[in-house]
């Protein structure tokens, strides 16, 4: 499958929609973790976790051919003149139609699955999932467990500032959909 099919997917198994660009970045990184699906989505270390540019192009074309719709909320500056802003995005009519063959496929299905078990594990939003994903991210790169100092010193090689209290959260959240044993 490729990364705009699975792309399509997440969102179609999400409800139809997705709010926020974090979070459709850190949902579509726990779907291809979980499902072990490669569809070219090449995360790497991002400010806010596990990253795909491939995700963000997929996002980009998908809304340029008339697939998905991007709305954004404005919530106001912060600090420095900043302006918070959150891009939503929902599957068109266009993309619901492209959906129907997908919805039929044993990758939808599997798909649609990862997508409810992380749901089911509490719904993080995209702060919670970021934090999870980062958590992953680290456990995954050194191949099994971490100590907490040792897991805060590795975050701290990507500049990811993480409490022990959010690393715990985190590790709940791994634990819950089946990609984490640590007690």
């Amino acid at each position: 499958m490729n990364a705009t099919n699975f792309l399509l997917c997440v969102i179609a198994a999400s409800g139809g929609s997705v709010n926020g660009r974090t979070l459709l970045q850190k949902r579509s990184f726990f779907v291809s973790e979980l499902t072990g699906m490669d569809a070219g989505l090449q995360y790497d270390a991002h400010f806010y976790g596990p990253f795909s540019p491939t995700v963000e192009g997929a996002t980009t074309q998908l809304k340029n051919l008339g697939f998905l719709q991007e709305s954004s909320t404005g919530f106001g500056l912060v600090n420095g003149g900043f302006e918070v802003r959150r891009y939503d995005y929902a599957l068109t009519e266009d993309g619901k139609r492209l959906m129907e063959p997908l919805v039929k496929t044993q990758e939808y299905q599997r798909i649609k699955s990862a997508v409810d078990r992380v749901i089911q594990a509490g719904d993080p939003n995209y702060v919670e999932l970021s934090l999870a994903a980062k958590a992953y991210f680290l456990l995954k790169k050194k191949g099994g467990g971490m100590q907490l100092s040792e897991f805060q010193k590795q975050a701290e090689q990507y500049n990811w500032s993480i409490s022990p209290k959010s690393v715990e959260k985190a590790l709940a959240f791994l634990r819950a959909v089946g990609l984490a044993t640590t007690s």
